[in-house]
Order: C-alpha cells, then structure tokens, then sequence
C-alpha cells in the first residue's frame, strides 16, 4: 500500500484546484467556427469582424520588402542586376547560381578594385537571391572552386587602403564653428555641431522637427527624439541627451562649438515657430553637401597629402567617436550612445584610422620610455 496523503494537503490541493476552474472558466472565451448554421458567431475583443483581410501579390511583396532597410533593398536589387547583367553576357545562366557564374562575378569585381569585403558582401546577397529558385546547394567541389576565388580575390585586393572619411580634432571642431557653408545656410553649422555630439546620422538629423526637442529646464541640456532610424526600422524611437559643454554651470557657457546654445540662440531667431516644422530647414541632400563644404573648408592645408580622406558627411559622427574616445569613454558607453548594436563596429570603422596619424606615431616612441612609477 502506497503512503498516505496528509488530509490538511489533500484539502489545500482540492481547495486550489476549485478555485483556479473558476478562475479559467471565467477566462475562456467560447469558440464557435465560423460558418456553421444555427450557431452564434463570437467576436474577437476590439474587432467587429473575425473574418480576416485578404490579401494579393502586391500585399505579400510590400510586406517582404519590410524585412530590410530601404536602403538595403536598394543595394540588392543593383548587385543582382548587375550579376544576372554579367551572366547574360557571357551565355552563364545566373540563377540558380554555379560555380561558373559566381567565379564569373567574382573575378569581375576583383577587376573593378573593389574592397574584399564589398566582394564578399556581393557574392553572399547572390547565394541568398539564388534560393528563391533552388533550394539545390553547391557540390563540394563547386564550393570549394568558389571558396579558392574568393581566397585569390582577398590575396589580390588586401593592400588596398579603405579610404575612410576624416574626423576633426578638437581645435578644427572650433574652427568649424565659426564656419557658414557654401550655400549661406547657417543651420548646417548647428546641424554638424548636433550630429557630431549627439554621434547622430545625417538622415536622422536632416529629419529632426522642432516638436521632437525638449530643453532643460536651466539651459543644461536638450533631449532630441529620434523617430526612426538605420536600425530602428519599426519607429519605435529614442531619446538621446547632448549636455552643454560647460555643464554644470550653463548660464556662463562661452563656446562658440556648444550644440545646445548654438540650437537655443538658433530657434530664439526663428519668425514662427511650429512643432511640425523642420529644425534645419534642408533636406538630406542640401544637409550632405553643407557638411562637406564645411568640413572642407575645416582642414584646406591642414592636412598631409596622405591623410586626405573622404569629406563626407559621415565625418560628423566619426568625429564624435574619436573626440569620445580621446576623452577616455569607454567603448561600451560610445556604442550605447550612438545606438550601435555591436561593439564591434565602433572598433573597426569608428576608431580606426583617425586623422593626424604622423602626429601621433611622432609621440609612440616618447610615451613608450616613460616611466611608471
């Protein structure tokens, strides 16, 4: 005979089994299909009608479009156009892929001096097109005959140089505060001082409003929400914070450079105001050709012939890494602020290669013979 239960826990157990049927029976909602003669159709909570939309080629086509950035999408339909382009030229059948059309589109590439990643970036976004039409992978044989390209392509591109965008020290930073671009649009300036301290992207600038900020309340401050963003593709948003550079006593801020004086005495100069106007008053184009005449502008002379690299836009958030890494922030910290997901990026296209590398190299051999005591 198996043991007996103690009668106070049988009762307990019997007392929480009555009471939770009560609870789930209450919380069933009685399901009748849809349909069926004679029978009362239940309604979903919120919803008048339980019959689904329907839906077409085109529905299923947007709603498959969403799965990327816009600019993703973008970037893919030009390298499959160019790949199926290349195969019809030389009588190779593109999809599904073989090893004879992406040796094909590889040696290609490496012909027009791409970077090696930009090579390998291309070739995966063709295996992926490629299994729409076949779910049939390559042999090892095949595999390995695309692997060895790719080998032979990283081997021939390797000492290519990326040439990155240049960033500012503080000094230039300075400089370029006193700056109107070539356009005469004074915003830009401010809209360069944001981006830079805010580690902020020009799309996410050039669609800033004025609804969007919200000031401190001593002038200390101003939070800037972000609606959207690269990666924040459902909009769910962010709020970021740029301090005054002179905090904690803002009443006495004198730099010229301060984002969030130079955007105080920018709206106090406004005839109207209106939250659903745009803050900078450009659009992304005007804002990126603003930028690169005032970051050229910046460093005209200022630079070793070698150290001229790009003179984009995209100089405002790089400098803003490199100032914040110079300044002793953690990496962590540097990645959680500008919204990366992995360290890793900061890492490798962040911080490296910053402007003014013969000026640092100079000092190596000095701080290593400092003594540490």
């Amino acid at each position: 005979m198996g043991d007996r239960i103690d009668p106070a826990v049988e009762r307990e157990f019997y007392s929480h089994r009555a009471r939770k049927a009560v609870v789930t029976e209450r919380a069933i909602v009685p399901y009748t299909p849809i349909g069926v003669a004679g029978q009362q159709r239940s309604r979903a909570r919120g919803s008048s009608n339980r019959r689904l939309p329907d839906v077409d080629e085109m529905d299923i086509s947007s709603h498959m479009e969403c799965a990327r950035a816009p600019s993703t999408n973008k970037k893919r339909g030009s390298v499959i156009t160019r790949y199926v382009e290349l195969c019809g030229r030389h009588t190779v059948e593109s999809f599904p892929i073989s090893s004879a059309s992406l040796i094909l589109f590889v040696v290609s590439l490496t012909k027009k001096a791409l970077m090696y990643e930009t090579v390998a970036d291309y070739v995966n976004i063709v295996k992926v097109e490629s299994r729409r039409y076949s779910e049939v992978q390559l042999s090892q044989t095949a595999d390995e005959e695309v692997r060895l390209t790719l080998q032979a392509a990283k081997r021939l591109l390797g000492n290519r140089k990326k040439d990155r965008t240049v960033t500012l020290n503080v000094a230039q930073v300075r400089v370029l505060s006193y700056l109107t671009p070539e356009s005469g649009r004074r915003r830009s300036t401010v809209a360069y001082l944001i981006g830079m301290m805010g580690l902020m992207r020009l799309k996410e600038v050039a669609a800033l409003k004025l609804g969007d900020l919200a000031f401190g309340v001593r002038g200390d401050y101003v939070a800037i929400k972000i609606r959207s963003s690269k990666t924040d593709q459902s909009g769910v948003g962010r709020t970021i914070y740029i301090g005054c550079v002179s905090a904690p006593i803002p009443d006495s801020c004198t730099e010229h450079a301060c984002a969030v004086h130079r955007l105080l005495r920018m709206i106090e100069s406004f005839e109207r105001l209106d939250r659903k106007d745009s803050l900078f008053g450009a659009s992304y184009s005007q804002l990126s050709k603003d930028i690169k005449s005032l970051v050229t502008t910046t460093l005209d002379g200022n630079l070793d012939e070698e150290e001229v690299g790009k003179r984009t836009s995209h100089s405002m958030r790089r400098t803003g890494v490199r100032l914040l890494a110079d300044a002793g922030l953690r990496l962590e910290d540097i990645a959680d602020y500008g919204r990366w997901k992995d360290v890793r990026t900061v890492q490798n296209n962040y911080m490296r290669d910053a402007s003014g590398r013969p000026a640092r190299e100079k000092s190596y051999s000095h701080r290593m013979m400092i003594e540490v005591f």
